[in-house]
């Protein structure tokens, strides 16, 4: 088999890459590739071809590379729904999908930085509530949370009911009153070194950086954060009205 003919508009190892996610379609997760030495005989090209063109598929989160295992098929990506807007828990337990949570770290009187202060509403002088935590599913770490309480909220916290419990439950428990609001932006951004340890990839590997706040109904500020999903292993989708001045048109995303 050859793949020279389309070689001629494209570089070599997209075309290969093409076909590769072609056949990794067609098999199970965590399926065994052949190795690079065979798909170089197979496909014609070099091992440096096949390395780049799995490096590529990699990147996009359909195979695994593992020293001394060889390549696989990734598990499927999981989907993140933002409309309508649940909690991770409630999400991901409403598609029947299993996950953990594991707490990284926690301190409860840490010094926030200026943009945290800001959403918290908070004086000069005023520490948070710190909590770092990730997610995982088929043992995979998808997102990374960084979690910031205003002092009223963080000397009652105790971060391990956090992995057994909705983390919006556990803030109504602590308040008395459920989650009403929520603002977020999300970007592109090139993950920090906490970050990137956290979700065991590069420095600078991209990231969705979720970044939010929580309030009550009567506006008071609970909670403010960065969510930091791997975008090799997660995909988003929104559910919306296109233009709410025009009855019944509605778009799906």
């Amino acid at each position: 088999m050859t793949l020279r003919p389309m070689s001629e508009r494209f570089p070599l190892y997209l075309v290969l890459a093409a076909k590769l996610e072609r056949l990794v379609a067609s098999l199970a997760p965590n399926s065994l590739l052949p190795t690079e030495q065979q798909m170089a005989k197979r496909y014609g090209v070099s091992r440096v071809t096949v390395r780049n063109a799995l490096d590529l598929l990699e990147r996009n989160g359909l195979v695994t590379r593992l020293r001394g295992r060889g390549t696989t098929v990734s598990p499927r990506k999981i989907t993140r729904h933002f409309s309508p807007l649940h909690s991770f828990e409630k999400d991901l337990a409403s598609q029947g999908v299993a996950f953990e949570t594991q707490i990284l770290s926690y301190d409860p009187a840490a010094a926030p930085p200026e943009s945290i202060r800001e959403r918290l509403r908070l004086g000069e002088k005023e520490t948070v509530g710190c909590l770092s935590l990730v997610r995982l599913v088929d043992d995979r770490i998808v997102c990374h949370d960084l979690r910031h309480y205003p002092p009223r909220i963080a000397k009652r916290l105790d971060p391990k009911t956090i992995e057994r419990r909705d983390a919006s439950e556990v803030l109504q428990s602590l308040t008395g009153a459920p989650v009403a609001d929520v603002d977020w932006e999300s970007e592109i951004v090139s993950a920090s070194g906490e970050v990137a340890m956290a979700l065991q990839i590069a420095p600078r590997t991209l990231v969705l950086a979720n970044t939010y706040t929580w309030r009550l109904e009567d506006g008071t500020t609970v909670e403010a954060g960065v969510i930091s999903y791997r975008i090799d292993r997660c995909k988003f989708r929104y559910e919306l009205r296109f233009n709410p001045d025009l009855d019944g048109g509605s778009i799906k995303i």
